[in-house]
């Protein structure tokens, strides 16, 4: 399923069960208020309806009382229980309101006769209780009731209204919230299709820019007018997209350059393979062969060379860092080449002032050695000698390898740690990758590399 799927499904569901308990809440909260609101008029009329009967003890007919049942309707017969069987668009009716609260009401003396009542009130009383509010059956129908006598105890007044009556203005604010309800439905759900459609918008954008994209074309995503999270998506894929395009733009460089360099060496051993086979003499066919030899070595060692220029990538390197002591590690590089040395008659002195542990990659700081020294025994005159020293200079290691060699000119020294430039005038076998490694590694451990005289 998809991420559109399921917002809408989660936040439409969310949605309903919020705003549908919300409206339960709501219609519990308007039930009781309209209860309190209409025990209050019952109250209030009982009140009004009490001080009436004992100002009018003398007057027989009640007068103020009969005008006060007119101006309230109170004279309402049990056909008021149907009035909203009447137009619902006519609420405001020429002798009031069709909430207009419905009464029934009984006045009985001290003595218990029934002096007063409404038409649509029986000839029984609703209740025996003195006050109050209370519950009662009468006329088949269920009232609510409420008992108010006087502060002399010679009158009590019972005013009373049917239940169903005063549940009519409840029922229809509980339908006029259901059918809200209803209609929340489809308006949430376009709602949320078209807000979850316009939020994932950038995300139909990144996935365009993505599949335009090939192992030609690795140019960054675009960033403009996306949002912070889709931003962080892009810069995470641009990130890749970077370390893709210089994994390719390396392998390319080495396959060029390694296609370049292997031509020379490979022409030169099919040539001397081919003369040896043509060779009349031994002695030509011998020396051809030892060309031949001599070829193989040096693709040899250029190949191992470019597969450890492969080898520094910087993606892979930081998991390999470990705290290595830099004298032994020197001292056991210098061991193995002791044997290359002898043989120009070139003598190795390794000058330690004190311990020195660093944090590297054991393999690239080898290389760097081993390259360092290979260098200025492959460059020193016969009978020449190496110095190796070991210091530290403001709490930085520092390795300084000097010989006694011719040097490197001026000109020359950034030029011969680009691969596969060798100095002219010389004959020293080598395929101009040495020190390049050594640069690649100076970089990877944020370190400096420095030639002098």
């Amino acid at each position: 399923m998809s991420i559109r799927y399921h917002l809408i499904l989660r936040l439409l569901l969310a949605s309903l069960l919020l705003v549908g308990g919300v409206m339960y809440v709501g219609y519990e909260d308007i039930q009781h208020e309209t209860s309190e609101l209409f025990d209050a008029q019952l109250a209030r009329s009982a009140r009004l309806i009490l001080s009436m009967v004992q100002s009018d003890t003398a007057n027989i007919d009640f007068s103020s009382i009969q005008q006060y049942m007119e101006e309230n309707q109170v004279h309402t017969t049990d056909s008021d229980s149907d009035a909203t069987d009447h137009d619902e668009d006519e609420e405001e009716l020429d002798a009031g309101h069709v909430y207009e609260t419905k009464l029934g009401f009984q006045i009985w003396d001290e003595l218990g006769n029934l002096i007063l009542k409404s038409p649509n009130a029986p000839l029984t009383a609703f209740t025996d209780k003195p006050n109050g509010f209370s519950h009662t059956q009468a006329l088949d129908s269920d009232w609510r009731v409420f008992s108010l006598t006087s502060l002399d105890k010679k009158y009590r007044c019972i005013t009373a209204e049917r239940v169903d009556v005063r549940n009519d203005l409840i029922g229809k604010i509980s339908s006029d919230l259901f059918a809200l309800f209803i209609i929340l439905i489809p308006a949430l759900s376009i709602t949320t299709w078209f807000a979850i459609n316009r939020g994932l918008a950038p995300l139909q954008n990144l996935t365009t820019q993505i599949l335009n994209r090939d192992a030609k074309k690795l140019s960054a995503l675009s960033v403009e007018n996306a949002p912070a999270e889709i931003r962080t998506i892009t810069d995470a894929i641009n990130q890749l997209l970077s370390k893709l395009r210089q994994a390719f733009e390396r392998e390319r460089r080495i396959s060029s350059d390694a296609a370049h360099e292997l031509r020379t060496p490979l022409a030169a051993v099919k040539l001397h393979a081919q003369l040896a086979k043509a060779a009349d003499k031994k002695e030509d066919r011998i020396n051809s062969i030892d060309m031949v030899l001599l070829g193989i070595d040096r693709t040899t060692h250029l190949v191992d060379q470019l597969l450890a220029l492969a080898r520094l990538e910087p993606e892979s390197f930081s998991e390999h860092l470990v705290e290595l002591n830099l004298n032994h590690l020197v001292q056991d590089e210098t061991a193995q080449l002791i044997p290359l040395a002898q043989t120009k008659d070139i003598e190795i002195a390794i000058e330690e002032d004190l311990q020195l542990n660093i944090i590297a990659d054991d393999t690239a700081l080898r290389l760097l050695v081993s390259n360092l020294l290979v260098n200025a025994i492959s460059y020193t005159q016969q009978g020449g000698s190496i110095e190796v020293a070991l210091t530290q200079r403001d709490d930085t290691a520092c390795l300084v390898v000097k010989d006694n060699g011719p040097g490197i000119a001026l000109a020359d020294r950034e030029r011969v740690l680009e691969r596969f430039y060798r100095v002219k005038n010389h004959d020293t076998p080598g395929c101009g990758i040495g020190l390049s490694i050594v640069l690649r590694v100076t970089q990877l451990l944020n370190a400096q590399l420095i030639m002098e005289d």
